[in-house]
């Protein structure tokens, strides 16, 4: 393959990257697959990207310069076999549907209604908090915390997550489900927080709703979990982050 068109295929490779990139970046997806935090850091290697791919395409326009004056050119591409290793990614991105990760992650990850993610310092930070604005984690984070959880039962509650149905509950049962992601999707485990509502068996696997009730415990492995007795339950669109931070 001829050393011009080599550099023009990763020119366009790396625009391609950054246009991919930045696309998830406009539609909120970038969340999806990292945690918001890294957010600026993205952005910044994608304008990166589109300075190296306008540096190759300068590169080639100056090469066919050189050509037409009758210079010998010195320029050097890259091994076509390196190209793969930017256009596979690039494919995978482009080819599958983006989605966060839900259910059909807990056959290789599992899930967790008691994640031993708190200390101290932060389940104090917690009581602070008005109890409808606690997330899934935050319940968890306080019944794994407290020893007394009956402090919590008949509070009102309101959280969002993917419905998740599971041998261990009862018919009208279900776990609201999410994520926690650390650094990146690869790294995110579920935790759940059980709920109970009449018309549970009308819910779709998967689907994200906004549960409202009062707080219960109930036994869960040996341990006491909570779980909301639902007053309504709502179907809610996919959040703009799904993914919870510990």
């Amino acid at each position: 393959m001829p050393s011009r068109m080599i550099r023009s295929f990763q020119g366009l490779l790396l625009l391609g990257l950054s246009i991919f990139f930045a696309s998830k970046a406009a539609n909120g997806q970038l969340t999806w697959y990292i945690n918001a935090r890294f957010i600026p850091l993205t952005i910044f290697g994608i304008i990166m990207l589109a300075i190296l791919a306008q540096t190759v395409f300068t590169e080639i326009k100056r090469s066919r310069q050189r050509a037409l004056a009758g210079e010998h050119d010195h320029d050097h591409a890259p091994a076509p076999s390196s190209l793969w290793f930017m256009l596979v990614p690039l494919l995978v991105g482009v080819l599958i549907p983006a989605r966060p990760l839900d259910s059909s992650a807990f056959a290789t990850k599992g899930f967790n209604t008691n994640a031993p993610l708190v200390s101290a310092d932060s389940s104090a930070l917690l009581f602070e908090i008005d109890s409808e604005e606690r997330n899934v984690l935050d319940w968890i984070k306080l019944f794994n915390y407290e020893e007394d959880v009956t402090q919590f039962i008949g509070q009102k509650a309101s959280v969002i997550g993917f419905v998740y149905f599971n041998e261990d509950l009862s018919k009208n049962q279900f776990f609201v489900s999410r994520f926690v992601v650390s650094c990146c999707a690869a790294d995110g485990f579920a935790i759940a927080m059980a709920a109970e509502w009449d018309d549970a068996a009308t819910l779709q696997q998967d689907s994200w709703v906004l549960v409202k009730g009062t707080i219960e415990a109930i036994t869960i492995d040996d341990r006491r979990v909570p779980m909301i007795v639902a007053e309504s339950v709502q179907e809610v669109p996919v959040p703009s982050q799904p993914y919870l931070y510990p």
